[in-house]
């Protein structure tokens, strides 16, 4: 049996921890009715086994670099280079690849285990072995691809500016990840999914109306075969400027009632809407001029230890550079996130505020965790550190708060998707439960500090 019964009591005991939003009863029956507790128990269960993994793989990472480059074989491998490439970028270009190979063999039994075995006993993938590893190496290219390209201009760099290759590196990098997000959409997401206009539908005739309503091109939302990879739901926005779109699984299309699909459909309006694209490329970008200066003062610290390297110009010192990415970016980890959440809850108030839905936000959410086994309650440290959108239970009550606002009459009404008297009872149902989640569910005690601004 897949996902073990847990008892009622005994369940809530565990996850009813400190730090946690204690949902009032009655969004609490919504919520297990459409998110009942075994499979909450096997979303729990599934974390555990997820967490170590992460750790491993990016420990396991991070020794490798640091063993290979002290122990000299990144010197060796750059002798070997030198002998049949001349110019230092294109000795830069090549060990990158090398890197990117080497590394990705290491890792690569973790990546199965956590990108594939992990999911299929979870029934979270249907994903046939051939078809995984064809998008493992399809990945592996494409970061190759990326890392001898990223690797040669940053050697080119450092070759004709000596000391000032920190500032055009970091200057550099904004066109860079501008790029990065333009293109994505179009050249990089299709190479693993297909990618298609909504079928006229009821439903599609709600999703475009929805859009109309919020001032966006129709033509910029698309449905993929994320069934391909994964039973698991979701939908994203991704694209700058001209390639700005939104794109919706499948499986949501099929596993979501009609009203739940237009809640999370304008959840991603939401980023569109509010510039989340150009605002995450902000932040990136940020990320990345603090990872160079990193690079560029701890690099010239260390790399001189290495009796077989001389400088941080040395293309050998590129597994160096990415021990120090790497520990940065595990380090950042709930910087950057706790950023991405903020991003996040703000996308999840446009949508509790643009919509009339009453309950699809309540049961969109329960419903999400349930197929894709989130956890309902996470513990408050967990979340710093992992989590790049808001809890669960979090999501859940900025839904709850905002049901009862249906009534007014500028938020966007559904045509002919529900039944009317669906419509009223849901209306009703959301309209008494409001009063319960503003006065029993006691915030976070980590409170994001825009929810309150959003909020005034």
């Amino acid at each position: 049996m897949l996902f073990r019964p847990a008892k009622e009591r005994g369940f809530r005991a565990r996850t009813r921890l400190l730090f946690v939003i204690a949902l009032p009863p009655d969004i609490e029956r919504i919520v297990d009715a459409v998110y009942p507790l075994p499979r909450q128990a096997a979303a729990a269960q599934l974390a555990a086994l997820e967490r170590p993994l992460f750790f491993l793989g990016t420990l396991e990472q991070l020794a490798a670099l640091l063993l290979f480059y002290y122990a000299g074989g990144a010197a060796l491998l750059r002798t070997r280079l030198q002998r049949t490439l001349s110019a230092t970028w294109s000795v830069a270009a090549s060990f990158a690849v090398c890197l990117v190979l080497g590394i990705t063999l290491i890792e690569a039994p973790v990546s199965w285990l956590a990108g594939f075995a992990l999911l299929h006993r979870f029934g979270l993938s249907r994903e046939a072995g051939l078809t995984w590893l064809g998008d493992f190496a399809l990945e592996t290219a494409l970061s190759c691809v990326v890392a001898a390209f990223l690797a040669g201009l940053l050697f080119a760099a450092m070759g004709r500016w000596k000391r000032r290759w920190p500032f055009v590196a970091a200057i550099a990098a904004a066109p860079l990840i501008v790029f990065g997000n333009a293109i994505y959409p179009v050249y990089v997401a299709p190479l693993f999914n297909h990618y298609t206009a909504l079928p006229p539908s009821r439903l599609t005739h709600a999703i475009l109306s929805l859009a109309s309503h919020e001032g966006i091109n129709a033509s910029a939302v698309y449905e993929y075969d994320m069934s391909r990879q994964t039973t698991t739901d979701n939908a994203y926005v991704a694209g700058i400027g001209r390639t700005e779109r939104i794109a919706v699984g499948d499986n949501l299309l099929r596993d979501l009632r009609p009203d739940e699909i237009l809640y999370v459909l304008a959840h991603e309006m939401g980023h569109y809407k509010l510039g989340h694209l150009w605002i995450g490329t902000l932040y990136g970008w940020i990320g990345c001029a603090l990872a160079i200066a990193v690079v560029a003062w701890l690099g010239d610290l260390l790399a001189g230890r290495c009796a077989s390297v001389c400088a941080l110009n040395d293309p050998a010192a590129l597994a160096l550079i990415a021990a120090i990415l790497s520990a940065y970016a595990l380090l950042g980890m709930p910087i950057g996130n706790r950023l991405s959440r903020g991003i996040e809850s703000a996308a999840d108030l446009y949508a509790a505020t643009h919509t009339h839905l009453g309950q699809a936000g309540i049961r969109a959410f329960a419903r999400l965790g349930a197929n894709d086994l989130t956890p309902l309650h996470p513990q408050a440290a967990v979340v710093w550190f992992f989590y790049t959108h808001p809890p669960l239970d979090e999501r859940i009550m900025t839904a709850a708060r905002y049901a009862a606002h249906a009534a007014d009459e500028s938020l966007f009404r559904p045509p002919c998707l529900l039944r009317a008297q669906d419509r009223c009872a849901d209306h009703h149902t959301s309209s008494s439960i409001l009063a319960k989640a503003r006065s029993r569910a006691p915030r976070r005690s980590i409170t994001l500090s825009m929810r309150a601004q959003w909020s005034q």
